[in-house]
């Protein structure tokens, strides 16, 4: 494991590392497509894990349904998905031990961000929900970024928001494109286990400076 030092900041991503949010889009997505009459490709979700809406829409079109609407098919998967991220016990959908790592990290004096693929209309609800939206000092989208998490834009950005270098900074992330990019510009990459990218774990735990099961494996540190 590489050694950590000097970090004054943490970012996390939001579905797949803080939030167990797999059984959410596999049921949006058996949704989506059986409304068309289809089964979920194979290898979708891992496919899309790390591309914005925009072009998560862009490449379905272009793949799966070339007669559709990209705006028409957002608005379709907003509605399907909205209710479950703004759902009021929505704190059931954080991992084991997120929300008392993040509080621990905040009471330490870590500033802490986000860094999503996902929109504000998702993730502050769920955020709400858990009791940590105000611990929070930043967040970036790729959106805002303007490239995906194959890029390290998007945590180049939210550094330079929360104010620190990004050899100060722990980006904790599921999706092992999106470690490599923050690891890419100095920054301390911390890779989390989730079921849906359980076929990359061993590239994960290889490549991370940090690899967790769970958050209740990082009790004793940071």
């Amino acid at each position: 494991m590489k050694e950590k030092k000097g970090i004054r900041a943490a970012v996390f991503d939001l579905d797949g590392t803080l939030i167990d949010s797999m059984e959410i889009w596999r049921e949006v997505d058996e949704d989506f497509f059986a409304r068309r009459g289809m089964p979920v490709p194979e290898g979708y979700q891992e496919r899309i894990a790390h591309l914005g809406f925009r072009e998560c829409a862009a490449f379905t079109v272009r793949e799966y349904l070339p007669s559709e609407s990209e705006e028409e098919i957002i608005e379709e998967w907003r509605k399907l998905s909205l209710s479950k991220y703004s759902a009021e016990d929505g704190a059931k959908y954080f991992k084991p031990g997120a929300l008392a790592f993040v509080r621990r990290l905040k009471k330490k004096g870590i500033r802490l961000g986000v860094a999503t693929a996902s929109s504000p209309d998702f993730f502050m609800p769920i955020l709400r929900a858990g009791g940590v939206e105000t611990l929070f000092d930043e967040y970036c989208t790729v959106d805002e970024a303007g490239r995906n998490k194959s890029c390290p834009d998007i945590f180049l950005r939210i550094a330079e928001k929360l104010g620190v270098t990004p050899a100060e900074c722990a980006v904790f992330e599921d999706n092992l494109t999106a470690l490599r990019a923050a690891k890419s510009v100095g920054m301390f990459a911390v890779g989390v286990f989730d079921e849906a990218s359980r076929a990359f774990r061993a590239e994960m735990e290889k490549e991370a400076d940090l690899f967790i099961l769970s958050f209740e494996d990082l009790q004793d540190q940071f």
